[in-house]
């Protein structure tokens, strides 16, 4: 049970000090009268999907069986919710904010959702689950052309674009709608260039990220007071106390009113820690891969027997962007972001690891 369910929008910051102030969008903000936001393109279209789909199932897909075409419910708990008949599960404790029960005086959240945000040297790409249903729907991607600093190309696709309504009675066009407005908003508020923040540990809490544990630490910065830095997935080698000199260099967003720097970089007095937000590890071997066609782009899809023999669809990304090679047969290690399309989950890939060598995946 949560004391506390509240719906999470991320910002940019607006300075390169972590200390100025980092603006939240409203979820009640209005939508805008100009059709443009209503609006949006699907990531996969429906002809495509259909010829993946006939593909991955073959002569065994059965739509109530959640280990084919779905996230196995031990193994892929933060989906569960969306295809399971257990009602004890609350998603809630995924898509929103808050504190478990008896700790909300805590000094940050027990949970919150960071939509996979990820920057990279002049982009910004960020998930959403617009129909509040434990499972991302769309993706904006912001992207900074020429280098100035600023946001100039903003791109919002919906994976689940033919959704009926949802969550409470929620249409998914008009959440859609609503979603690709904020975004836009928010790209005139948005800077691209990184924020540092140099200081010494307060304390360090564990956090639940949707389907992982990150390790948040409360940062004195002297003469700017404190700020939250969220250091990634909690990694057991990483300790990190009470007095430590940290330095860390990110994107700075808000959960609810509580400013947060998503650190990309992290060094201590001890050297620099390693951060990987590319999200869960999956193992397995490659049954078969297929060649697709999306938005005029040749996209290389793999289906994957996991070591617990259930299987995941995945998708690689464009195919003239992949540098590896892979075969059917191969061993390999995924991460990446579980969408919905559909009636299933498909894993969008950042980085595989195949024969040795980790490949990050261009979209």
């Amino acid at each position: 049970m949560t004391t506390q369910k509240k719906r999470l929008l991320l910002a940019a910051a607006l300075g390169a000090a972590v200390a100025m102030p980092v603006t939240a969008l409203r979820a009640d903000s209005p939508l805008g009268t100009d059709s443009e936001f209503g609006d949006y393109t699907s990531y996969y279209e429906d002809d495509a999907w259909y010829d993946v789909s006939e593909w991955f199932d073959g002569n065994d897909y059965n739509p109530t069986d959640e280990a084919i075409g779905r996230w196995d419910d031990e193994k892929f708990d933060f989906a569960d919710n969306a295809t399971s008949t257990d009602q004890d599960n609350d998603w809630n404790q995924y898509s929103n904010y808050g504190y478990r029960e008896g700790n909300d005086s805590d000094w940050f959240y027990d949970y919150y959702d960071d939509g996979y945000g990820t920057w990279d040297q002049h982009s910004y790409s960020i998930y959403d689950d617009v129909d509040d249903d434990g499972l991302y729907d769309s993706v904006a991607t912001y992207r900074d052309t020429d280098g100035d600093g600023m946001y100039e190309d903003y791109d919002y696709f919906a994976f689940d674009a033919a959704s009926d309504e949802k969550a409470g009675g929620k249409n998914a066009d008009k959440a859609h709608a609503q979603a690709k407005e904020q975004g836009r908003n928010q790209q005139k508020q948005m800077v691209s260039t990184p924020t540092t923040a140099r200081g010494t540990v307060e304390k360090t809490k564990t956090v639940t990220v949707r389907d992982r544990t990150h390790l948040v630490a409360k940062v004195n910065q002297p003469g700017k007071g404190s700020i939250m830095v969220d250091l990634g997935p909690k990694q057991d080698q990483l300790q990190l106390s009470s007095g430590d000199k940290l330095y860390v260099s990110g994107h700075g967003t808000n959960v609810g009113e509580t400013p947060i720097l998503i650190a990309t970089d992290a060094t201590t007095d001890n050297g620099s820690i390693t951060i990987d937000r590319n999200g869960k590890k999956y193992h397995g071997k490659i049954e078969k891969t297929k060649t697709v066609k999306f938005r005029g782009s040749d996209h290389q899809l793999a289906k994957i027997n996991t070591e617990d023999d259930k299987t995941l669809m995945v998708d690689l990304g464009p195919k003239d962007k992949l540098d590896a090679k892979v075969t059917d047969g191969a061993s390999i290690t995924v991460q990446g972001v579980p969408v919905k399309v559909k009636d299933r989950v498909v894993l969008m890939a950042r980085q595989i690891t195949h024969d040795g060598e980790k490949t990050s995946i261009a979209r």
